[in-house]
């Protein structure tokens, strides 16, 4: 088991100040998450050391991961299994594994206000980590068609190689809501600070391989289904690292329904 979490010098930019974080993300699940990237931390922590961690924290997860968490792993991968791409190395990986094995909950935040259906996972997740620093990111320009510059820092992106975690919107939500609430198959998620926000967007896929996204709000615990411009500018950003060359993204959708 390791340790608890601690503050530590920043060496990323993702989570420099962890009062600063406090403010910025009510989730201890997140916030952990975000502690141990910066600091770099290797190691395996179970459901006590979130629990633990929640409590100092002060607020409780919209996830029920300590009820189902069994550990959370961030690993160095070895030699032979470090990832290239575009200039960048991809050294570290998370392995989360949760009892059963298999679950479903029904879905922690809401979007448009509805909680819209269930999270169905299927683990051990895998989730290879990419750690680009500061970006200059390219952002929609809300006042016309072209597109804008914002310097980004800390941006990382976990990209799901193994295992599922997939968004199954209940049928009333989806006559209600049409596309702003399709089911989806998570690829990754990306985190990064804006202008000293923290901006979290993640990437899926449809059933028909259309490609969604969703911003996340981190103090209120709410999904934007097309995002903010800065978020569809880090979407953007992360499509380059979440998708492997030639990969079919419906991959997934034929193993979940297939089961």
């Amino acid at each position: 088991m390791a340790g608890p979490v601690r503050a530590a010098t920043a060496v990323h930019g993702l989570a420099p100040d962890p009062e600063a974080l406090r403010e910025q993300v009510r989730d201890p699940l997140f916030a952990m998450v975000f502690l141990l990237t910066e600091a770099d931390s290797l190691g395996t922590w179970t459901a006590d050391d979130l629990l633990a961690f929640t409590e100092r924290w002060g607020t409780p997860s919209d996830f029920p991961l300590t009820e189902h968490l069994e550990s959370l792993t961030r690993e160095a991968l070895p030699p032979e299994q470090v990832r290239k791409r575009r200039g960048l190395r991809c050294d570290r990986r998370w392995i989360v594994r949760l009892r059963p094995a298999r679950l479903e909950m029904p879905m922690p935040y809401s979007i448009l206000g509805y909680h819209p259906g269930t999270l169905s996972f299927d683990t051990p997740l895998e989730l290879h980590e990419w750690r680009l620093g500061q970006v200059s990111l390219q952002v929609p320009d809300p006042e016309g068609d072209g597109q804008t510059r914002r310097p980004a820092r800390g941006v990382t992106i976990w990209q799901i190689t193994g295992g599922w975690i997939i968004l199954d919107v209940d049928a009333w939500v989806d006559r209600l809501l049409g596309k702003a609430a399709d089911d989806a198959a998570m690829a990754g998620f990306t985190a990064a600070r804006v202008g000293g926000e923290l901006v979290g967007v993640g990437n899926s896929t449809g059933r028909d391989g259309r490609r969604l996204l969703g911003e996340l709000d981190f103090r209120s615990g709410e999904v934007a289904t097309h995002g903010r411009p800065v978020a569809r500018g880090l979407s953007w950003l992360a499509r380059r690292w979440l998708r492997e060359p030639g990969q079919d993204p419906r991959t997934v959708w034929r193993r979940y329904e297939a089961d």
